[in-house]
């Protein structure tokens, strides 16, 4: 029996892309290795870097033509703490605030020794317990990722949960992010277990998100590795300036930082800081993410993107098209590249537009209609001519449910008269077309398609039903002169 061959996926990364993470780890070493040298020269740099931020934008508001204040509103933000960039579309990270209100609620609660007994907490609810019982240790691997030392533990943590949570839920979903929070925030505890336990042969007791919250960054490494982690700069006290630094330098900065911690541990350290857990989840993390095949979705999203800056805006020299080919090619349905890709051939009329735009609206469809019907008129005052018939009816009554009557009436009236149009299709497209016309009081209107239905589906089980409509609406009409 001859085996089914698997269709051959096209590779996530190409030679540019490999070369963008060569180029982001030699940066992150370099960083690590000169840490002591930069933040040296960093404390006076941030001094002046408002005034050359300044400068920045006004030089590229000369390149541009953009206005100056135009271009400074956009690198505002009144976001105090850094985060990464998220989507295009305003997204609330529902997740991410119920993690973090819980880690708080958690900790000041249990700061009321009239509510809570810490000893019987730290006892049982840390991982692993003081005293190991069946029930405790079911329960302490994910207790313990809610309760933290002190309030600098608990907001350092919630720092960073901010920073990177919210960007990964929004491209997961709200399920799959906290599952991934959970999962390898177990395993990452598992493994600095394993390693105090077998190789240090001391005890562990952990608590703390940064487990968790380090294996979200894992996965944010591998599924948001070109996104932009934005740093707030304060701009006289009022507002901050937006620094936007590549979001894989700091991370893996921390990640060599966690790393230099645990084998200092190995040696004989006596940090109490959980760098295994932090380390072991956090690679656990890239680990799942990959395994997820997430990077594909990564670099998807970084070509579409990239493309459609390339199409839009010809100043950083980004070849758009290209881009938005090797989107499309890692997913054909990709209805952000086709979009791009329409509008970039609609600019000389070309008929692969059309067809591009067909697809995409086609695609619209199935997830948001009213999506479809705003493609379909930017579409329609290009072109200037109809879809294919049945997807034309199918927007027509989507027009219609909007109130778009104009819209609707015109769009039946070019299926009913597209000799291609099926002629199912062609005779539900009469009947609702005379139905329309009659409701909004265009009687001729109505007699004429009435009269050309009856002659091209005499026999038709709508004809007797679309006469009734138009009789009654011509009589209402007569009756109200």
């Amino acid at each position: 029996m001859s085996r089914k061959v698997k269709p051959k996926l096209a590779s996530a990364f190409g030679n540019e892309e490999k070369l963008y993470l060569v180029k982001a780890i030699l940066l992150i070493v370099g960083i690590y290795v000169f840490q002591d040298f930069i933040y040296d020269y960093w404390k006076y740099l941030a001094l002046f870097l408002p005034g050359f931020f300044i400068m920045y934008l006004w030089f590229m508001s000369i390149y541009t033509g953009d206005r100056f204040y135009d271009l400074l509103k956009e690198q505002i933000t009144l976001m105090p703490i850094p985060y990464a960039e998220g989507g295009k579309k305003v997204f609330i990270p529902l997740a991410t605030i119920v993690l973090i209100l819980a880690n708080v609620l958690i900790y000041y609660i249990f700061q009321k020794p009239s509510i809570t007994n810490n000893e019987f907490i730290a006892a049982n609810f840390t991982f692993l317990p003081d005293t190991v019982t069946w029930w405790n240790l079911l329960i302490s691997p994910f207790s313990s990722m809610f309760l933290h030392a002190d309030a600098g533990h608990l907001w350092g943590n919630m720092f960073f949960l901010w920073a990177f949570g919210p960007a990964v839920e929004e491209r997961l979903g709200a399920k799959k992010f906290v599952s991934l929070y959970l999962i390898t925030g177990f395993l990452g505890d598992s493994i600095a277990l394993f390693v105090k336990f077998f190789i240090l042969s001391k005890s562990y007791h952990a608590w703390g998100a940064s487990g968790a919250i380090s294996g979200t960054m894992g996965v944010f490494m591998i599924r948001c590795y070109f996104k932009k982690l934005v740093i707030p700069i304060p701009l006289l006290g009022l507002v901050n300036l937006k620094l936007r630094i590549n979001s894989l330098l700091p991370l893996g900065f921390f990640f060599l930082r966690d790393l230099s911690g645990g084998f200092k541990q190995l040696v004989g350290s006596n940090s109490r800081i959980g760098y295994w857990a932090h380390v072991g989840s956090m690679v656990v993390g890239i680990i799942l993410a990959a395994r997820l095949k997430l990077h594909r979705d990564a670099a998807e999203e970084k070509y579409t993107e990239d493309g459609i800056a390339g199409v839009e805006d010809q100043v950083y020299g980004i070849d758009g098209e290209g881009q938005l080919l090797k989107a499309l090619a890692l997913n054909p349905k990709n209805e952000t590249a086709l979009l791009a890709m329409a509008r970039l051939k609609a600019r000389k009329r070309l008929r692969q537009g059309m067809e591009l735009f067909q697809q995409v609206i086609y695609l619209a469809l199935r997830s948001d209609p009213k999506r479809a019907a705003k493609i379909y008129i930017e579409y329609f005052s290009i072109y200037k001519r109809m879809l294919e018939p049945d997807l034309e009816y199918r927007l027509s009554g989507i027009f219609y449910s909007q109130g778009e009557n104009k819209k609707a009436i015109r769009s039946l009236e070019m299926v009913v008269d597209e000799p291609s149009t099926k002629e199912a299709t062609r005779e539900r497209a009469f009947f609702q077309l005379i139905s329309v016309l009659a409701e909004n009081r265009q009687i001729e209107g109505a007699q004429f398609r009435l009269r050309q239905f009856g002659e091209t589906f005499p026999q038709s089980t709508l004809l007797q039903r679309a006469r009734e409509i138009s009789n009654k609406d011509s009589k209402r009409t007569v009756n109200k002169t």
